[in-house]
């Protein structure tokens, strides 16, 4: 599925859950939320002559059912990916963008501490900058999840920490897919806030 079709068939499930979410409110049956993230880590290859540092921002959104202390559900998430270490020609630059449309949620409620699971399977990571040969290179087929530790609810802002680590062992080089002979390991944790409508 084209990243477009993903983001119409997102919407098309967002819509009319906003208006159940809406009509169950006092129950808090249904859930929306709206993530914000800001981590650090890597992203890298087996046999790099260097591991690029990089930095991250993620927007996401949650949709998802309560039922008594199990919530479940789908997630959009779109990252913004940093190198802040030093490039190396050989490895080259991991600058770039790394989106994942439809990832199962999962997530354990308690009282005073929720646990939250993402289980990433589509979605691709494109990076900035052309290859030496002015390439462009797209990784695909990720396979990885997200680990949440979800702090107390203050008003409808809600803190977490967050673990996350993706492999990828697809790659399009200028639109050509091929398999790679060592997949990208992209890995990074962080602190976010939650919205909760």
């Amino acid at each position: 599925m084209k990243p477009r079709m993903y983001k119409i068939f997102f919407l098309t499930l967002f819509i009319p859950i906003i208006g159940l979410a809406q009509a169950g409110a006092k129950s808090k049956r249904f859930l929306i939320e709206v993530n914000s993230m800001f981590g650090w880590g890597s992203a890298q290859r087996a046999g790099d002559a260097a591991v690029p540092s990089i930095g991250t921002f993620d927007l996401g959104i949650g949709l998802g059912i309560n039922i008594k202390k199990i919530t479940v559900g789908i997630s959009y998430d779109y990252r913004i990916l940093t190198q802040h270490s030093d490039v190396n020609s050989s490895v080259g630059n991991r600058r770039g963008n790394f989106t994942s449309p439809t990832s199962l949620l999962f997530r354990v409620n308690f009282e005073k501490i929720r646990m939250g699971f993402l289980l990433i399977n589509n979605g691709s990571y494109e990076l900035t900058n052309l290859d030496v040969n002015g390439k462009k290179i797209i990784y695909t087929k990720p396979s990885g999840f997200r680990f949440d530790l979800i702090f107390r609810q203050m008003k409808k802002i809600t803190p977490f920490l967050f673990f996350e680590s993706v492999s990828f062992s697809g790659m399009q080089l200028d639109g050509i897919d091929s398999a790679l002979s060592s997949n990208l390991s992209y890995s990074n944790n962080g602190v976010g806030i939650k919205y909760e409508f």
